[in-house]
């Protein structure tokens, strides 16, 4: 495998050499904004969309040469209206509304990963009373005959029922499934002593867990999905295929931020904190446990996604869902940048997962 990537290493450092690299107008751009191209992106008030925030605040946008608009919306319904009517050029759309779209005939690419896992079914500490931790972890035979509350839409809705499914439930007759219409709405629901638990994403997942309800099980447990994904950079496709420089210059900018990410904990947290009305120690946890922000488009596990939704019934008409995600986006932008910083090693760590995640045509 290392002599692989090597190989591959070797052959990236001469295509973006061979290119001239795009980014190498980067620091005149950042002196003079007039050099900088206009880039509006969506986003929901969700830590999960982190790299947005952290790429616009620690200025990889402006030096990457896009003067960004970072633009707050309640759903992915709002967003896909907003991509369509040119407001905004990405956005991030959960991958079961994003194969909805699809299946609905909207012309959408996937060109990158915004955040994975994230998620977390809790119950109410009263079903679990006198059991262990260790006796109902990732017990979902103790959710027999319960009431739980999933949000319709949502990337977790497909994630438990999967889960549920697969540890033998009948999904009409073993448990009773509610559906909300929004995170908020499923969170609030737990207020309610008809409801024994519910599907919860940061930051309501953390608010769940500090008024006492407790995971039974989170998303990245699912043996099905092995970290499911989320929330998948999403444009029109005419404007991927007319503008691809500018993508690849936005996929820079997130690639960097994911390398911040990971390296400064504490600067991360306060560029989030910005957009997040929210105590650090939430932020902390919400962004740094059971939660993923890789930017790779993450293929093999889209397709995975999109067999569950098709095995649990929420597909009517089949699509090539391999069309609709773009590799050479992401694949240009980790090139250019490992063709400057060739000894990254984060850099190479994508590198490595990013030879995995392709589906080999």
């Amino acid at each position: 495998m290392k002599k692989a990537i090597a190989i591959i290493i070797s052959i990236i450092l001469l295509a973006g050499a061979a290119a001239g690299c795009s980014g190498n107008t980067e620091n005149t751009a950042r002196e003079d904004n007039s050099l900088l191209k206009k880039f509006n992106i969506g986003h929901l008030p969700a830590t999960g969309h982190i790299l947005y925030f952290i790429a616009y605040e620690e200025g990889f946008f402006e030096d990457e040469g896009l003067d960004v608009t970072l633009t707050q919306f309640d759903n992915n319904t709002a967003e896909l209206a907003a991509l369509e009517a040119g407001k905004i050029d990405v956005a991030p759309i959960n991958a079961t509304n994003l194969i909805k779209f699809l299946g609905e005939g909207h012309e959408l690419t996937s060109f990158g990963g915004v955040m994975s896992d994230g998620h977390a079914l809790v119950v109410s500490p009263e079903i679990l009373e006198g059991i262990e931790p260790s006796e109902y972890k990732n017990n979902l035979e103790l959710l027999k005959g319960k009431t739980i509350v999933l949000q319709a839409g949502s990337t977790y809705d497909i994630e438990f029922r999967i889960a549920l499914r697969d540890a033998g439930f009948d999904l009409e007759k073993d448990i009773n499934i509610l559906t909300a219409d929004s995170g908020t709405s499923a969170y609030n629901s737990l207020k309610s002593k008809e409801i024994d638990g519910a599907a919860v994403y940061a930051p309501f997942r953390q608010k769940a867990i500090d008024d006492g309800f407790k995971p039974i099980i989170y998303c990245d447990e699912i043996e099905y999905f092995e970290h499911p994904i989320c929330c998948r950079n999403v444009a029109l496709s005419d404007k991927i295929k007319n503008e691809p420089d500018i993508y690849i210059a936005f996929t820079r900018a997130m690639i960097r931020a994911g390398e911040f990410l990971q390296s400064n904990h504490a600067g991360a947290v306060a560029d989030a904190k910005k957009y997040l009305d929210l105590d650090e120690n939430i932020l902390e946890s919400e962004i740094y446990n059971h939660s993923i922000n890789n930017p790779d488009p993450d293929e093999e596990k889209t397709v995975t996604f999109y067999n569950a939704m098709k095995e649990l019934g929420y597909i009517d008409n089949e699509i090539k869902i391999t069309d609709y995600i773009n590799n050479d986006i992401y694949s240009a932008a980790l090139s250019e940048l490992i063709s400057k910083e060739p000894d990254n090693g984060y850099y190479i760590e994508l590198l490595e997962y990013h030879s995995g995640a392709v589906i080999q045509k």
